[in-house]
């Protein structure tokens, strides 16, 4: 197998495996996305974050645009951009990892939960996994915090030509779409106890340690 070859499969089967974890939030927080103020977030987990997508250049932009506003914001805002930061990076690790296990194993891109699963299970980094979880809580709880800042939306508008034309559109777009759904959240807590609750469970159940 050719080089080329070789990172057309990896491709596949990482957007394969991305479509399959999107699915699964979908089905996992059908209820939540049902309630009018969680719907918006629920579709930006499994659309910007967990959505079949090469995430790289937006993620690097991230990084980027992190670390050239470290000297000028402070508090909630630039800790929010840090945590998203490093959730981006921790689960494009875990997904790569994975990937790296259904190549081992000869696996296509056709995956069910059992499948899934036994692929989950041979990575055996259940404490990178509960870590995840936990980061993933609190990067939702920063975002949530500074879409309350009513700056900000103003701030997103403002800069939005100018963000594109610079090669910022992806980064600003993802931003914006975020701070739109946090912004119709009300009860962020019950949405976060919910997400930890379920999270924690199938993390359990797949490392057979429920």
């Amino acid at each position: 197998m050719t080089p080329d070859s070789k990172n057309s499969r990896r491709a596949a089967l990482l957007r394969a495996l991305q479509a399959f974890q999107a699915q699964r939030i979908r089905a996992t927080y059908a209820d939540l996305y049902e309630q009018p103020q969680y719907t918006k977030l629920v579709e930006f987990f499994f659309e910007e974050i967990y959505g079949p997508r090469d995430f790289g250049v937006r993620n690097e932009g991230i990084k980027v645009l992190h670390q050239k506003l470290r000297g000028l914001l402070k508090g909630e805002i630039i800790e929010s951009m840090g945590k998203v930061v490093e959730l981006n990076d921790l689960t494009e690790t875990l997904d790569e990892l994975m990937v790296d296990k259904m190549v081992e194993q000869g696996l296509g891109v056709d995956l069910d939960m059992e499948i899934y699963g036994a692929i989950y299970r041979s990575c055996d980094n259940y404490d990178q996994r509960a870590y995840q979880i936990s980061l993933m809580l609190k990067a939702t709880k920063h975002i949530y915090a500074v879409s309350r800042m009513w700056m900000i939306g103003l701030t997103l508008k403002a800069v939005n030509t100018a963000a594109h034309l610079a090669g910022y559109g992806k980064i600003i777009d993802f931003l914006s779409h975020g701070y739109e759904a946090f912004r119709n959240v009300k009860n962020i807590d019950h949405f976060l106890q919910t997400v930890e609750t379920r999270e924690k469970a199938l993390n359990n159940r797949l490392f057979g340690r429920d």
